[in-house]
């Protein structure tokens, strides 16, 4: 995007991702207040409206895991068969996706936290080291800016509705139009994803709001030095003999499918920092479809299985349906996935389309734990509605726009614009109009003392009290990343602990004693929503308004931005990798102590 349209949109991409994530911790301390054991979003809408509208959120829900975990594996496979030598894209597709269900149905939710943990923290390490590699590099942020500088007065490239045509302004239309189709899309892959929502269940109440409030402020770290200074320097550097597509340019389809960044690094760093790059690029994937297969097995488990089919399933059933969901989510996403490629569709345009799909659930499911005057009615037609226009504006606005309807005019941004904020924001609307018109008030005792937790059938080769034991520990996660491994060195039953650790949150017993009083729930509810509104005007008026005007950054001004990029990335790397190893020294140290004596013990007979 930095290549398309010029720095800004470095800019516009962070801003995409910090709203969500705030409105998330606002959403989760609701959920915590009134549905407290709950495992998936999908359970409060049955509870509150009934099987029809169950149903439709399954399809939204199941439909925005397909379309999330797709646009991932899309975007990487592509990158990693450039990277790895042109490996053929099918290949990429699936040692990818195989390698993530292998652990993900081994491990479970808690494969995912620790997977979480440590890509993260291998992927921050390595952007700091690419970031700063690169910058020094290039000469520093004086010589980049100088050859950005350059760049706009050669005149080599014209950028329409950037200032001057320059790449190093803020009043650039692509890019503040491309922030306005990822922040909507992104409330739809927040909001609508059931792995957001089992990380929220999980997770210890008091720890909640911060840890959400942590990732909205940190996250800005991933992209923001990444487009002010390696997306500068592609752009400066692909008329350079070092860069791999020289002496020509790269293609459109090229720079769509996210090849700048691998480029960049080979015509600055040479092979080794692409190996780099094909790391984090994995990391990042696994990551994001381990959380996606998980979730859609809480969904297949919990809210079909258990809830159409065998409402007394136990624990081992509930585990043998989980296993088989991911396995044919797997294998589905892979499919549609190949698929993709072979139509043509590229991570951008990809992009540009599924929030038409995924954002006509985000309001009415908002509303649906927030207020409670919204009806049926309104909870079933909303999203409906959105999914009708939003693809109706889509397609009339491309034809209008182009004379045409086909893959490269709805690959468009105004017709991708339009079409998304019809879909995120017409159901919200239509909502409140239902909402109002039939008047209805909906009882949030009903949720709180609904008995969702699933209750261990006693067996011969199972413990109750075992099950009990370390089901709590499970509740009493510090962050939602981090989880608390049960060490009993007095037990040989080792396998039958982790059949009980697979079930997780599924598998809890509810421990009032870790619940917040009502009046501390209300009191993170005022800090969460004030902090989402707080991010929301300064990412989106108090920030980046004031830039767009005829005017391109000063030496001053871009070397500000890149360096608080650098620091930023930095704080993020110091707080996302020793925050949680702080925060779980008491569990670290219990671990740690009963391998030791497990080891004398042993060592002893």
């Amino acid at each position: 995007m930095v290549y398309n349209y010029g720095i800004q949109s470095s800019y516009y991409y962070m801003s995409g991702l910090a709203v969500q994530i705030a409105v998330m911790s606002m959403v989760g301390i609701h959920a915590k207040k009134k549905i407290p054991q709950a495992h998936t979003s999908l359970e409060l809408i049955e509870l509150r409206y009934g099987k029809v509208v169950h149903i439709l959120y399954l399809f939204l829900a199941l439909t925005n895991n397909l379309l999330s975990c797709s646009s991932m594996i899309l975007g990487a496979s592509g990158a990693i068969s450039i990277i790895a030598g042109n490996l053929h894209i099918v290949a990429a597709t699936i040692l990818t996706v195989f390698s993530v269900l292998c652990y993900s149905v081994y491990g479970g939710l808690k494969a995912t936290f620790l997977t979480d943990f440590v890509h993260t923290m291998i992927l921050l390490i390595i952007l700091c080291y690419l970031n700063t590699a690169v910058l020094s590099n290039v000469g520093g942020l004086d010589a980049l800016y100088d050859a950005l500088v350059a760049f706009d007065e050669s005149g080599v490239r014209e950028i329409p509705g950037n200032y001057n045509n320059s790449v190093i302004t803020g009043k650039s239309k692509g890019s503040i139009l491309f922030g306005l189709i990822l922040t909507a899309g992104n409330f739809g892959l927040s909001v609508m994803d059931s792995s957001f929502w089992q990380k929220t269940f999980s997770a210890s109440p008091r720890a909640t709001v911060p840890a959400y409030l942590t990732a909205a402020f940190l996250i800005s770290s991933n992209v923001w030095p990444l487009g002010a200074i390696i997306g500068g320097a592609a752009i400066v550097l692909e008329n350079s003999p070092s860069f791999p597509t020289y002496p020509r340019k790269m293609t459109q389809f090229e720079v769509d499918s996210g090849f700048v960044l691998p480029y960049a690094l080979m015509a600055t760093l040479g092979k080794g920092a692409v190996g780099a790059l094909l790391l984090i690029v994995y990391l990042a994937v696994t990551s994001t479809v381990s959380a996606q297969m998980i979730s859609v097995s809480s969904i297949l488990s919990f809210d079909i299985y258990k809830k159409y089919i065998n409402p007394t399933a136990g624990n081992k059933s509930m585990i043998a349906v989980s296993h088989i969901g991911c396995v044919i989510f797997t294998l589905g996403a892979a499919g549609f996935t190949i698929m993709l490629h072979y139509v043509g569709v590229n991570m951008t345009w990809f992009g540009y389309f599924y929030p038409l799909i995924i954002c006509p659930g985000v309001i009415p499911l908002i509303l649906s734990i927030t207020w409670s005057r919204q009806n049926v009615y309104a909870a079933f037609i909303s999203p409906i509605l959105g999914i009708v226009f939003g693809f109706t504006v889509w397609t009339t606005t491309a034809y209008k726009l182009s004379g045409e309807v086909n893959i490269t005019t709805l690959g468009g941004q105004l017709p991708a614009l339009y079409g998304a904020l019809t879909a995120l924001f017409l159901p919200g609307i239509s909502s409140l109009i239902l909402s109002l018109a039939i008047p209805s008030e909906f009882d949030w005792s009903v949720l709180q003392t609904a008995h969702l937790l699933v209750k261990e059938k006693t067996d011969s080769s199972e413990s109750s009290d075992e099950s009990i034991a370390l089901a709590s520990q499970e509740k009493q996660e510090d962050d939602g990343k981090q989880e608390v491994l049960d060490v009993n060195s007095e037990s040989n039953d080792s396998r039958e602990s982790e059949k009980h650790a697979e079930l997780e949150a599924q598998n809890e017993v509810f421990d009032k004693s870790q619940q917040l009083t009502p009046k501390q729930l209300d009191f993170w509810i005022k800090v969460s929503t004030g902090a989402s509104v707080f991010i929301l005007l300064i990412m989106w008026v108090l920030w980046p308004l004031p830039l767009y005007r005829d005017w391109i950054f000063s030496r001053a001004y871009y070397k500000g931005y890149a360096t608080m990029g650098l620091i930023w990335l930095y704080v993020t790397m110091l707080v996302i990798g020793f925050g949680p190893l702080y925060s779980g020294r008491h569990s670290s140290a219990k671990i740690i102590k009963g391998v030791w004596n497990d080891y004398i013990r042993r060592r002893g007979k």
